[in-house]
């Protein structure tokens, strides 16, 4: 019986030492870091990840859309010296749930926080990732891009939805020639 419950013991605590696989690969933090070329203070052009949609934990249990580039700047202007490198701010942000302060968000002209809707965590608990993609997507567009529902989507409900999709290695972006918002596999896109 002792033997039992010593295996049962070591098999509990391996499953919880397991490490969870981050939301960004070393190599996809490499690319949000990667600046581009510089020419007369500007990047020409703007490598294709710097527009990428990126969420991070502010205070109050909120949460921020933003993009590499403001994420950069808050690096530079107010977390160099705690961090070595942008790659290492980016890891703590994207993959740590590490907290920024709210404060320093409302110098940004898209100035985006949200707090989770309670009623989508739910329906999403209940739905599991599968299910759910399911629900708010609907006819594919080529191989790896799926439609947003949004004729089932409330105002309110539209971050929340973003969210639990970009936690689950999915981004949503908007197609301005079709006024048609996509999800596509994160993976995908740093394929391309």
């Amino acid at each position: 019986m002792k033997k039992t419950v010593t295996v049962l013991m070591l098999f509990c605590l391996l499953i919880s030492c397991e490490r969870k696989e981050p939301n960004f690969s070393e190599e996809m933090i490499e690319t949000l870091a990667d600046r581009g070329e510089i020419s007369d203070g500007l990047r020409l052009p703007p490598p294709p990840a710097s527009f990428l949609h990126l969420y991070v934990l502010i205070s109050n249990k909120e949460f921020h859309a933003c993009n590499s580039d403001e994420l950069f700047y808050l690096y530079k202007e107010y977390y160099a010296k705690k961090f070595k490198s942008f790659e290492d701010f980016l890891d703590a942000v994207l993959n740590e749930d590490f907290v920024l302060d709210k404060k320093l968000f409302k110098t940004f002209r898209n100035y985006d926080s949200f707090k989770l809707n309670p009623k989508i965590e739910k329906e999403y608990a209940g739905l599991g990732f599968d299910n759910f993609l399911k629900k708010y997507s609907e006819d594919n567009v080529g191989k790896e891009k799926l439609r947003l529902n949004r004729s089932i989507i409330q105002k309110n409900e539209f971050p929340t939805i973003k969210y639990l999709l970009y936690k689950n290695k999915y981004d949503v972006g908007f197609d301005d020639y079709h006024a048609t918002y996509y999800i596509w596999k994160r993976v995908d896109f740093f394929k391309q």
